[in-house]
């Protein structure tokens, strides 16, 4: 909106704005416009072609006076696509990425942080999420599964049983989940950024040399000291995975949910600080072929076997025109994209789509 017709501009806060020039110089990417014909009105501007990002807007009126930034912003996630898990025989390796929680010192694989955005379209079946391994001799180290207590997250490693979370969550909805551990063995497994179930005494095993999507390694009956026997394969998507060598906070957590919107880990932003801590980073938005591109400065490339390409995990955004009406009235909603709003009120703690409609 602005108080004047014109132009706004949408700019990438990275663009040090000192006058119109300096926004319509900037690279097609990081800027773009919308004519304003009516002021003091909601007007759609195109987020199409520009990069991850905030955005703030500029307005110039017909004299070529031009505002200051918007006091608030808007950040851009690009999420085009995910990964589609058969449930039978797909998976994702990332090895690398598990080389590097490996301290120097060859004492332990702590502390280690691992966020993914997962789809599971099956509530009732044994799913692993994501796990870390030791090949030779065989480590099955820190773990996030799916639907062994129906709809229920759970972790495991070697040294500690299933602890499984207190709730229960929907299938067939995106759901952000991030497991830390510390130094000392304590963690925590957060869903949709809160806290899910704790861990007291991780496995911490030096060694690690396996980061594994979507499938469980156990130590093979043919050769007991190396991984094989790969089973209880995920069924359902995945998305913005990330791995640190760094015990992530429980803020830094509530920043990366954004509300159900992700967040661009691969750069600081608020209360997230840790991106000098990423050791991978897929972000899946490849849309094609059997590599994933590592986002971090690792260059740890994942290799993708059996799943494919589907659409992303970013979720819309709702937003209701502010106003007091009466139960006979009508409340004006959008959305960016297709499908269903819920009018709900303030004193619903909506997680998912089943607090709403429970």
């Amino acid at each position: 909106q602005s108080t004047e017709t014109g132009t706004a501009y949408l700019v990438n806060t990275t663009v040090s704005v000192s006058n119109l020039a300096s926004i319509t110089g900037a690279a097609d990417n990081q800027q773009n416009s919308v004519t304003i014909s009516s002021a003091a009105t909601n007007t759609n501007l195109a987020a199409t072609g520009l990069v991850d990002g905030t955005y703030k807007v500029y307005a110039v009126d017909a004299a070529g006076n031009l505002s200051s930034a918007s006091s608030n912003s808007v950040t851009l996630l690009i999420d085009d696509y995910a990964l589609d898990f058969d449930g039978t025989n797909d998976s994702v390796s990332a090895n690398g990425a598990a080389a590097k929680l490996n301290n120097p010192d060859s004492t332990s694989s702590l502390p280690l942080s691992v966020s993914a955005w997962v789809y599971p379209e099956n509530g009732t079946r044994d799913q692993l999420i994501f796990g870390l391994y030791k090949d030779s001799p065989f480590i099955n180290g820190p773990s996030v599964w799916f639907g062994e207590n129906d709809n229920s997250f759970n972790y495991y490693d070697k040294d500690t049983p299933s602890i499984f979370s207190s709730n229960t969550y929907s299938i067939n909805n995106w759901h952000h989940v991030v497991l830390t551990i510390g130094n000392n063995g304590a963690g925590v497994l957060y869903v949709n950024g809160s806290s899910a179930l704790t861990i007291s005494a991780a496995n911490r095993e030096w060694g690690l040399d396996m980061f594994i999507i979507g499938v469980d390694y156990d130590s093979t009956g043919s050769n007991p000291t190396s991984a094989g026997s790969p089973a209880q394969y995920f069924d359902g998507k995945i998305d913005e995975v990330a791995v640190w060598n760094d015990e992530l906070t429980s803020a830094e957590v509530t920043a990366i949910y954004n509300s159900g919107n992700m967040l661009n880990v691969s750069s600081d932003s608020g209360n997230y600080e840790s991106a000098a801590n990423l050791q991978g980073y897929y972000r899946f938005n490849e849309g094609s072929g059997t590599s994933l591109q590592d986002n971090s400065s690792n260059s740890n490339t994942g290799t993708i076997n059996g799943a494919i390409w589907t659409a992303g995990s970013t979720a819309p955004t709702a937003s209701v025109t502010t106003a007091t009406i009466t139960t006979s009235e009508n409340a004006v909603v959008q959305s960016t994209e297709t499908g269903t709003a819920y009018l709900v009120n303030t004193t619903v703690s909506v997680s998912n789509l089943a607090s709403i409609t429970g």
